[in-house]
């Protein structure tokens, strides 16, 4: 579910999701919740200047499906008290509003590493033999911060691409980039376990 909503944000970039507010990034819930994290702001807003709308993805049995987290962020957006606000289907399967998902600030600038370095696939499943992407997040212009979940791992690696090109460098690094799982050093980022650089292609 994570990587598919990865895809589908990564989609959106380039158009409002609600005035002058666009989806920016995913991140990956702390702790490994059943959750999914959307950052939202201006059009070329970065970390810490975002947003962070944490949605769950199963409520009362209930699982949200990846094109609903983009309908749940455009109606937290419109809504009059969005900072807490969760939300549940109704007795006739619609999307509703009551109080209570987070609305959190993130800054994460504290221990950015210096690292080296939009169409997509038609389709973004959950690989098994290859870490899957989880989350990405602008740091700065023309650079991103993109997460990595794997079996093998106890959490999740994190890697800075340099994304200055345009957003054909996001699509091939989130693509086909993969940390160097064995060049991983602690992170404080609170969203992932570790940080490495890029593998080389």
């Amino acid at each position: 579910m994570q990587t598919q909503v990865v895809h589908l944000v990564l989609r959106h970039l380039s158009l409002p999701s609600h005035g002058n507010t666009y989806m920016r990034g995913v991140l990956p819930p702390q702790g490994g919740e059943e959750a999914v994290c959307v950052a939202v702001g201006t059009k070329d807003a970065c970390a810490p200047d975002l947003n962070i709308y944490e949605i769950p993805l199963i409520q009362d049995e209930i699982v949200i499906a990846a094109g609903e987290v983009l309908q749940i962020v455009r109606a937290a957006q419109t809504a009059a008290d969005p900072f807490y606000r969760t939300f549940y289907r109704d007795d006739e399967g619609d999307l509703s509003q009551m109080p209570s998902l987070t609305l959190d600030l993130l800054d994460i600038r504290g221990d950015q590493e210096q690292q080296g370095p939009a169409a997509l696939p038609p389709e973004a499943k959950h690989s098994t033999d290859r870490p899957n992407l989880v989350g990405v997040l602008p740091l700065a212009p023309g650079r991103h911060r993109l997460y990595w979940s794997s079996g093998d791992w106890p959490g999740i690696i994190a890697s800075d691409a340099e994304t200055s090109t345009g957003p054909e460098a996001l699509h091939t690094a989130a693509v086909h980039g993969l940390p160097d799982a064995r060049r991983a050093q602690p992170s404080k980022d609170p969203h992932c376990w570790k940080i490495a650089p890029l593998l080389e292609p």
